[in-house]
């Protein structure tokens, strides 16, 4: 477990990161407007150094909510060949009230974000034009060139069913813009199968070996899992049993609780965690995660609610999978390539 020296250590860092995204915003703002001016000194200095205090104040707590997004572990832990999520540290920064705004949002209903896909304006400095501690509400994200992107990178997608699906996912979750966009696909498409047909977990196993290579904590050997092949609900109330909130074998929370969606939700506490998102039981949750506004919007809440989304700002594509698929990162590079592709497909 991390410090409490280690944790500040770190929270600093966003900060002073945070900053410096901030500060490279008000200079270029303070450039802009002196290249406007007539040449009156007076007002305009003794308002810069105001200005400048505020904007690195705005730059600082965007930093650290950005690294609290991102999570501390995963900074702390940073590979120091690995700039991507420091950079992404400093975006956010650089965005200031923007992203503060942003992250408020998902905590604070009717507190608005700014509008997918806007690039925020550099900031004049006068009086008037501080950067702004509320933006304007936001407006639905319509990803005119998904439908397109997919056909390129995903071409066993049905575009018709999924962009309406996956359009309703990322403007409920936040998903409002192409990076986003694009993390969010590239582990979708490897969860759930190149043409988004894997939406409910296979557990119906052939081969005892198989069984004894996914689950050796289960198994140690192909004797003990020869009778749970071809019986997938008796398989996953023993393999899932009084694990992720599940009741015990008898229960039968394994199999009602199995994985669905297209970032496969496992366990009665995910499902009820999601469920409360929605407004439903997590039954009715299980149920709904099987259809294609089910899956995608399943996936999209997975995503945001376990800091996936600063990552994919910054195209740590490879954190994500961490976030999505633990140590075992089973297909990073087929991941981070669709991301990649998904991301040139929908414009950069």
């Amino acid at each position: 477990m991390a410090s409490s020296a280690n944790v500040l250590a770190t929270l600093l860092l966003c900060g002073l990161l945070g900053c410096l995204g901030q500060g490279v915003r008000a200079v270029l703002g303070l450039k802009g407007s002196a290249a406007l001016a007539d040449g009156t000194p007076s007002q305009q200095s003794v308002f810069n150094a105001a200005y400048f205090f505020v904007t690195m104040l705005i730059g600082f707590i965007a930093g650290i909510l950005a690294g609290i997004g991102i999570g501390l572990n995963e900074l702390m832990n940073l590979d120091p060949g690995n700039l991507k999520l420091l950079l992404g540290v400093i975006a956010a920064g650089y965005a200031g009230a923007d992203f503060i705004e942003n992250s408020f949002a998902r905590v604070l209903p009717g507190v608005g974000a700014q509008p997918a896909g806007a690039v925020p304006a550099l900031p004049q400095p006068t009086v008037a034009a501080l950067p702004p501690l509320a933006a304007a509400q936001p407006t639905p994200q319509a990803f005119p060139t998904l439908g397109a992107a997919l056909q390129i990178v995903a071409p066993h997608v049905n575009a018709g069913t999924w962009v309406p699906a996956l359009t309703a996912g990322f403007n409920k979750f936040d998903v409002n813009n192409n990076r986003r966009a694009a993390g969010a696909i590239g582990q979708f498409l490897v969860e759930a199968g190149a043409g988004f047909q894997d939406l409910v977990e296979n557990l119906n196993y052939t081969h005892a070996s198989r069984l004894v290579a996914v689950f050796p904590s289960i198994f140690p050997d192909e004797a003990s899992a020869q009778p749970y092949l071809g019986k997938p609900e008796a398989l996953a109330n023993k393999v899932y049993a009084n694990r992720n909130g599940n009741g015990d074998e008898a229960s039968g929370d394994g199999y009602r609780f199995r994985g669905r969606g297209l970032i496969q939700l496992t366990g009665r506490t995910e499902y009820t965690e999601f469920a409360t998102a929605m407004g439903m039981t997590p039954e009715q949750a299980s149920d709904f995660c099987t259809t294609p506004n089910g899956a995608a919007m399943s996936g999209c809440w997975y995503l945001a609610s376990n800091g996936c989304l600063p990552l994919a700002d910054a195209q740590a594509w490879s954190a994500i999978t961490r976030k999505v698929n633990g140590a075992a990162m089973r297909g990073d590079a087929q991941r981070a390539a669709y991301s990649e592709a998904m991301l040139k497909a929908l414009g950069g």
